[in-house]
């Protein structure tokens, strides 16, 4: 494949396989990455994959591999078994699952004239009619196996370097920690594992108890607040929309064009809580680009894409017209 520079992609609807699409971004670039890929039940022709679960952990490899060490990655799913499968896989490449989502899509059908007119037969019906789709958000957490610190490192590793170095600089001991603070918190402190940013009144702790044992004040200069602005930029991005439950009502978008879109409603949500302004949005299985057209309008940059000419096509037309703001839900 022809070398691409990577900043022409951004904002630009790419007809491409989500693999190649992939391949051509560097390691950790994108903050947040959301996928619907088809869900190989078979509804239409090109809605089938032989070795399905390989080909998820191929695109969950490269989606894991551009994701920035603090990236959200999302994954939409109809099949709650298979989504159960890729969590698993994206956890297995060092992001642990936040939460599951259940998306009741139908909770406003009433208002949906004629949608459920025949949809639904209640006479002959031997089951609850599914009306739900199911999404897993996955990011750092954390909670790190050695397997993730080996491939990975350990995300907070600049503070915690920092704090130990300047301990064993000033030739002190996991046990003066504890004597300075009056707690057991040296592993806590000085160790990757269940590392935690001391408060600001154990750093003044340590800080005092360093630079008061013979050693001339030169010891953990840095101010708290410089710290704990490093800390919050290392940790992944969560914007608390308030009383938002893991149940999502949301009604399904209009179909158009495309027989499948996502409704923007959806995606003002994920893109909200999970990213910042300015952050760079991947989706690889774009659709009807939905993604893009949210992230446009909430002052995100995107790369998103989708091997069906068609869609492409349509969604570039689409996006190339001055859109109509509105306020996020």
């Amino acid at each position: 494949m022809e070398r691409v520079d990577w900043h022409s992609l951004i904002g630009v609807p790419q007809c491409m396989d989500c693999l190649d699409l992939m391949h051509l971004l560097p390691n950790g670039m994108v903050n947040l990455c959301f996928a619907d890929p088809l869900y190989n039940i078979g509804k239409a022709a090109w809605d089938k994959i032989d070795g399905y679960l390989e080909w998820c952990e191929q695109w969950i490899a490269e989606a894991s591999r551009v994701l920035a060490p603090n990236g959200a990655f999302w994954v939409s799913h109809s099949e709650p078994d298979v989504l159960v499968d890729i969590s698993r896989m994206i956890t297995k490449h060092g992001r642990g699952r936040a939460n599951w989502i259940t998306w009741d899509k139908y909770n406003d059908a009433g208002n949906l004239q004629g949608f459920m007119d025949g949809f639904t037969v209640t006479g002959v019906v031997r089951s609850f009619q599914p009306m739900a789709e199911y999404l897993v958000w996955h990011t750092d957490e954390d909670d790190w196996t050695a397997q993730c610190d080996r491939e990975r490192g350990f995300i907070f590793e600049p503070i915690r370097a920092y704090l130990a170095g300047e301990w064993a600089r000033a030739g002190l001991t996991s046990r003066d920690i504890d004597r300075a603070t009056g707690t057991q918190m040296a592993g806590h402190y000085l160790a990757r594992i269940q590392w935690a940013l001391p408060t600001r009144e154990r750093y003044e702790q340590l800080r005092a108890y360093a630079n008061n044992n013979n050693h001339g004040g030169e010891y953990l200069r840095r101010e708290y607040e410089d710290l704990r602005r490093e800390y919050e930029d290392l940790r992944y991005t969560f914007h608390n929309p308030g009383k938002v439950s893991s149940v999502w009502q949301i009604p399904p978008a209009p179909r158009t064009w495309h027989p499948t879109p996502k409704p923007e409603a959806l995606l003002e949500r994920i893109i909200l809580a999970t990213s910042n302004e300015g952050d760079i949005v991947l989706d690889p299985f774009a659709g009807s680009f939905t993604t893009a057209r949210v992230a446009q309008r909430l002052s995100r940059q995107w790369i998103c894409g989708d091997n069906c000419a068609e869609y492409v096509e349509r969604a570039r037309a689409e996006l190339a017209q001055p859109q109509q703001l509105e306020l996020p839900h």
